[in-house]
């Protein structure tokens, strides 16, 4: 493209040499739609210009001289102020492009930073809101896993089979209905009692079932843990775990884990007396969950 589109018929005539040591000779200036074409004034050309590749190398009040920026030595001197004018017009409108490209990558940057830092210094309770927002049910589950993984395999894996399985999913559908928002495990070796991790995982400790004689225990923790589950209580521990410059890093994309820390926020109170009404299992039901890491 031409600088401008009133310069696009502009011709004006000019002094040119292709190299250092040549002898300048007159030459016929026009606009191409991508280069200053040089002719002689029998329409024959001499050479292209780029227009991207020009230079500005000298300049009084009278002509200024261009050359290409290439090591040839080619400059072309002009004395024509509207040629003179339309080719300075081009250079500048062309400087400000590249340097408005330039300049583009640490604006982003600046303010990048700038809202890092007005996070992590003015809106630390926000920036945890903003994190529990972005996170789906899918992906808080995602989060968890690496974590939840190594916990069972470090305390000698999660017991049970089909049958168990079955009467723990009919336990859960009496208190939650069809919602799913929980899932329980029992752990063989889990020394604490209860865990509620997020995305509604309870783990359970063998030795809390085998403790007590009835699903008393059991049905008063899940009631009681229901509620934290649908308000995603677990997940906003988790979220409180991590420094406020780690959020904004989540956040934005440039951190995909987020890491307990401390085990013990998610640790379940003991449950002493109840009122919790028993019977919504059979004895031999309970048995098999007792007898669950047997197998």
């Amino acid at each position: 493209m031409t600088a401008l589109k009133k310069y696009a018929r502009l011709e004006s005539s000019g002094l040119w040499k292709e190299s250092q040591n040549a002898n300048f000779i007159e030459v016929l200036i026009t606009f191409g739609k991508t280069s200053l074409i040089l002719s002689d004034y029998k329409d024959n050309p001499l050479t292209h210009w780029s227009l991207t590749a020009i230079k500005l190398a000298s300049r009084n009040k009278d002509e200024a001289t261009f050359s290409t920026g290439f090591e040839d030595g080619e400059s072309l001197l002009i004395r024509d102020k509207h040629m003179i004018d339309a080719l300075l017009l081009f250079i500048h409108k062309e400087y400000k492009k590249y340097k408005s490209k330039s300049i583009f990558p640490y604006l982003v940057f600046f303010s990048l930073f700038t809202f890092l830092a007005a996070l992590i210094l003015y809106f630390p309770s926000r920036t945890q809101e903003l994190a529990v927002s972005i996170i789906s049910k899918q992906h808080e589950r995602q989060l968890i896993e690496p974590y939840l993984k190594n916990h069972i395999k470090t305390a000698g894996g999660a017991c049970g089979s089909a049958e168990t399985d079955r009467i723990m999913r009919n336990i859960l559908s009496s208190i939650e209905g069809e919602q799913n928002f929980l899932s329980v495990s029992i752990i063989r070796d889990q020394k604490m009692n209860a865990l509620h991790l997020p995305s509604g995982i309870i783990l359970i400790s063998d030795e809390f079932i085998k403790s007590d004689t009835s699903e008393r225990k059991l049905i008063s923790l899940l009631n009681s843990e229901l509620p934290k589950a649908i308000e995603r209580q677990p997940l906003k521990t988790l979220i409180n775990q991590q420094t406020t410059f780690k959020l904004v890093k989540f956040i934005l994309g440039f951190e995909t884990q987020l890491s307990v820390t401390e085990i013990n926020d998610f640790l379940r109170p003991p449950f002493k007396n109840t009122n919790t009404v028993t019977g919504q299992i059979d004895d031999f039901s309970w048995v098999a969950l007792q007898n669950a890491c047997l197998h």
